[in-house]
């Protein structure tokens, strides 16, 4: 908590110089620029190692082996174990995703178990929905358009799996900022008016 409290402090200094002010005074550049973008992308970079060292280990443990594949929109895809190794990083990045964000990019302060509640299920429901269709079926598609350009497996595998982090990013902000965690300020003081 100090580390972070030190980062804002940092934020505040460097935004309250004379450039950065007249920088920030452009709308775009206020909304770019802004201290919850910003940790938000910090924390996206974190979110996105914790996901890449844990799809490192476990595709390091399972191998790359087919599992199967199948037909879609006359598309011919495989499913091998470096899709279990993304799903186990999935599931560990989610959950250091859901603290970092409840706590110090949204600052949502709430600990009644309704408004958790309701931030968990649609957390992990924005996530689930950027998973299905960006790390999975976007990963998949990803890295056999790279194999079928002539990239290496190894070049291909991670070509994707960047490309995928990226867009799951973007979609990850907005799906947090406009549903997850949109009545930040509402449930703090729903949850200071029971204190």
């Amino acid at each position: 908590m100090k580390g972070l409290k030190k980062l804002k402090k940092l934020y505040d200094k460097i935004f309250s110089l004379d450039l950065m002010k007249k920088i920030m005074k452009v709308p775009l550049f206020s909304k770019l620029l802004s201290y919850e973008v910003l940790s938000y992308l910090f924390f996206g970079v974190m979110t996105t190692l914790v996901n890449f060292v844990v799809f490192y280990v476990f595709d390091r443990i399972l191998g790359s082996r087919e599992l199967f594949d199948f037909n879609l929109f006359n598309y011919e895809f495989k499913v091998t174990l470096e899709d279990v190794s993304t799903f186990i990083a999935w599931i560990f990045a989610v959950l250091f995703a859901y603290v970092t964000n409840k706590l110090w990019v949204f600052e949502s302060k709430s600990t009644k178990p309704s408004v958790i509640l309701r931030e968990i299920a649609a957390f992990f429901g924005a996530r689930i929905i950027s998973f299905i269709l960006f790390e999975s079926i976007g990963f998949m598609l990803l890295r056999n358009i790279f194999l079928n350009i002539g990239g290496s497996e190894t070049a291909s595998k991670w070509a994707a799996k960047i490309l995928a982090a990226v867009i799951v990013v973007i979609f990850n902000y907005i799906a947090s900022k406009l549903v997850v965690f949109r009545n930040k300020k509402k449930n703090t003081e729903v949850n200071s008016d029971e204190s």
